[in-house]
């Protein structure tokens, strides 16, 4: 009996040594679960702005790399980092606009190493899950408190002193024997000034606006809009589609005017737009516009959130209602973004 001591208190030693090795491990695991924590807090807990910093942590944990692609209340963002592998942990997550699709590469999932990839990854999803729903109750809490209707009012009320400011730029800009130019374009502003005038009111008065589709021009409603913000435009193509003539007109006013915001923002010159129309299939026609002036967008997933704008006075609600437009007719709008392009809107619209 005498000769099995050493033997147990070999194995005794050796329980002990494992039993602190595992302990170990369990700390560092849980001091990069705080780390996350500690982080998504500091970003106040914004899903696009984590996605972009939480690598580093999650390397310490022993993750090889990272892949997500998020779709960002109908804007998509998908990046890396780290290297990818044949073993991974992958999850989807949805709540109503927003969805987050992730696979976390690990090349260490035997044994006890991977119950503690597993609970570092279930405490990073969990995470993902509640910025999601933070972001979705703070949409849906800015909307129930300051009333849609208002907001809506708000972003009309701002459309219609853009427009009558426009005017005095040009009434003021008038050189002597221009006077038959500038008669043309107030020609061209005023009847949008007044159907914006008139929809603001019934508005106001809570009557519902007809939504009768008829057949519209592309070529026709595009040259219109740039003519009110006074802008070249490039069109490539021809099309017709079947939409109410006012939602038309309120989504392509909404696309034009961000090219301007852009361009005062970043480059300091005048848009540039290029149109492409082609047909997508039998039903669908699709719409390309970019501004060959513009810069890169650097925040190309929030485009369409609500109440999210790069200008200290924006509403930040024009594209979103833009986007509400579009969908409400049947079709599809989408932002493309490269790191060294200019941004490219792509509609798709019902023949």
């Amino acid at each position: 009996m005498a000769s099995l001591y050493p033997y147990l208190i070999l194995v005794g030693l050796s329980i002990i040594v494992a039993t602190l090795w595992l302990l170990g491990q369990a700390r560092a695991r849980v001091k990069i679960t705080n780390e996350l924590v500690s982080l998504n807090e500091e970003l106040e807990f914004d899903l696009p702005n984590f996605l972009r910093h939480c690598w580093q942590p999650l390397q310490k944990a022993g993750f090889r790399g990272i892949s997500w692609h998020l779709d960002w209340f109908g804007s998509t963002m998908t990046a890396s980092e780290g290297k990818e592998g044949e073993l991974f942990i992958s999850r989807r997550l949805e709540v109503e606009d927003i969805a987050l699709t992730v696979n976390l590469y690990d090349g260490r999932r035997r044994f006890e190493q991977r119950y503690f990839s597993t609970m570092v990854s279930q405490s990073l999803f969990l995470i993902f899950y509640t910025d999601m729903w933070v972001k979705l109750a703070s949409v849906q809490g800015a909307f129930a408190q300051t009333a849609k209707m208002n907001v809506f009012l708000q972003h009309d009320m701002k459309n219609i002193v853009q427009l009558v400011n426009l005017l005095g730029e040009q009434l003021e800009s008038g050189r002597p024997g221009s006077e038959e130019k500038l008669m043309e374009s107030v020609r061209g502003v005023m009847p949008t000034l007044r159907q914006r005038c008139e929809r603001f009111l019934k508005t106001l008065s809570s009557e519902p606006s007809p939504e009768t589709r008829t057949e519209i021009d592309l070529c026709e409603a595009l040259h219109k809009t740039a003519k009110i913000h006074d802008l070249s435009v490039v069109i490539d193509g021809a099309g017709e589609v079947a939409m109410n003539q006012e939602s038309l007109d309120s989504i392509l006013d909404n696309l034009f005017g961000n090219y301007v915001d852009q361009s005062q923002l970043k480059t300091g010159s005048r848009p540039d737009i290029t149109v492409t129309i082609e047909a997508e299939g039998e039903k669908l026609i699709k719409i390309e516009l970019q501004d060959r002036n513009g810069s890169p967008c650097k925040w190309p997933e929030r485009l369409f959130e609500p109440f999210w704008s790069e200008k200290g006075d924006g509403l930040g609600i024009g594209l979103y209602h833009a986007r509400q437009l579009v969908t409400a007719a049947g079709g599809r709008i989408e932002a493309r973004a490269a790191p060294d392009k200019p941004l490219i809107f792509v509609m798709k619209l019902p023949k």
